[in-house]
């Protein structure tokens, strides 16, 4: 398995942060952590990227019968004979220690977003992650929504003083994108509280304005 693909290294880390890999897989990313600096900066970017959305997501407290099944599936366990932890597990459980701490003492800390916004659809759920940082804004798609034909997406940051939304530019219905921004948008971003999503003719607005606001998304600072 070639771990200097980027594209492979940013799929295993998003698994990886995610808790979705298998343990034989997730033991030899751990090693793969140990040796390769771009293989613990994807880790940590997909940490800083998942955690607005966590945060995002409402608590839920689990039904009254899901407890008692734990703590009984846990006392059948404990009834069968205990075995010792073996050299690869007590090596495995190291591994990813090591790896932790190497990500602490040798990786720079990725740059922290100043804005964070989620646009969300009620009916799908959430569709964009927003970050501003000091010269652009960092768009991830959460869940594709292909633009219609003939169509764009446009982002807008709406100012509180009542004065026309200004455009930060287009946005994609599918991946990602990185949006310049320039010392007029910023200072607009510094005195918003609201950001919007249009749809389009393609290329954007004919004049200036929203043609049809399809979302709208607090934004949060810091």
């Amino acid at each position: 398995m070639r771990y200097d693909d980027p594209r492979l290294l940013d799929a295993l880390a998003r698994e990886y942060v995610l808790g979705t890999l298998h343990a034989r897989a997730r033991a030899r990313f751990a090693r793969v952590l140990m040796a390769s600096m771009p293989a613990r900066r994807a880790v940590l970017a997909w940490e800083r990227s998942l955690q607005p959305l966590a945060l995002a997501v409402p608590a839920a407290a689990p039904p009254a019968h899901v407890w008692p099944r734990i703590a009984a599936a846990v006392g059948a366990r404990r009834e069968r004979p205990t075995r010792g932890v073996g050299w690869w597990q007590a090596l495995a459980a190291g591994l990813a220690v090591i790896a932790v701490l190497l990500a602490v003492n040798f990786v720079r800390p990725p740059e922290q977003p100043q804005y964070t916004a989620i646009v969300a659809d009620q009916q799908t759920g959430p569709v964009w992650l927003l970050q501003g940082f000091a010269s652009e804004l960092r768009v991830s798609t959460l869940n594709a929504r292909p633009v219609p034909a003939g169509s764009s997406y446009e982002l807008w940051v709406v100012p509180g003083n009542g004065a026309p939304p200004v455009s930060l530019g287009l946005i994609p219905g599918v991946g990602n994108a990185v949006l310049p921004l320039s010392a007029a948008q910023l200072g607009v971003l510094a005195q918003s509280m609201t950001l919007a999503v249009s749809l389009e003719p393609a290329g954007g607005s004919p004049n200036g304005v929203p043609t049809t606001v399809i979302f709208t998304a607090p934004l949060l600072r810091g």
